[in-house]
């Protein structure tokens, strides 16, 4: 594996356990096995690194919906297979939330995020557009991307409660719900 792609599964596993904030560059190199010159040959300061970490949870998100895209038969089967998929894999995990919701709730105060962060946000969206569209081909444009938000924000809510109480009730109202707004939305 090439130092910079060290560096970056070393800085991406340190987020994921223990935050951006709380992880430091000493922290990184040693994990990495790298020296300091090698991550300045590379990145800037740790704040590159948490934006190549944004682009790379976004597209790891877009990757999960695609592959369980193409095993649903329909829009309330993907939802379920989405969340199904997404469950199974907070098990491997102690911070039990949306991966960018928690990255861009530790960086909300650093503003230099603030493009990135919404970069990432607005690919998943498109994401979750594309899985709709697959569907709903004739659905309006304006009503694709109202659908898209809700299912979103029905995503980030629903994770963040679930990390919150544990309550698998949670889920499946989440679930519920997420397919009620696509229902609801569809036969408009």
């Amino acid at each position: 594996m090439k130092p910079k792609d060290k560096i970056l599964e070393s800085s991406f596993a340190l987020f994921r356990e223990k935050g951006f904030q709380a992880t430091g560059i000493a922290e990184i190199l040693e994990k990495a096995g790298a020296y300091k010159k090698t991550l300045y040959d590379h990145f800037r300061s740790k704040d590159d690194i948490g934006f190549e970490y944004l682009n790379y949870l976004s597209e790891q998100q877009r990757i999960v919906m695609l592959k369980v895209l193409g095993k649903a038969n329909d829009l309330s089967d993907f939802i379920d297979k989405w969340v199904n998929f997404i469950v199974r894999n907070q098990r491997n995990t102690s911070r039990k939330d949306c991966p960018i919701a928690l990255f861009s709730g530790e960086i909300s105060h650093l503003n230099q995020f603030d493009s990135y962060r919404n970069r990432a946000i607005q690919h998943v969206l498109e994401t979750v557009e594309i899985c709709i569209l697959k569907f709903e081909p004739s659905l309006r444009p304006d009503l694709v991307k109202s659908l898209s938000y809700e299912l979103y924000m029905s995503y980030l809510g629903g994770l963040r409660l679930y990390a919150l109480t544990k309550d698998r009730k949670v889920i499946e109202r989440m679930k519920s719900q997420m397919i009620h707004s696509a229902q609801r939305l569809i036969k408009v």
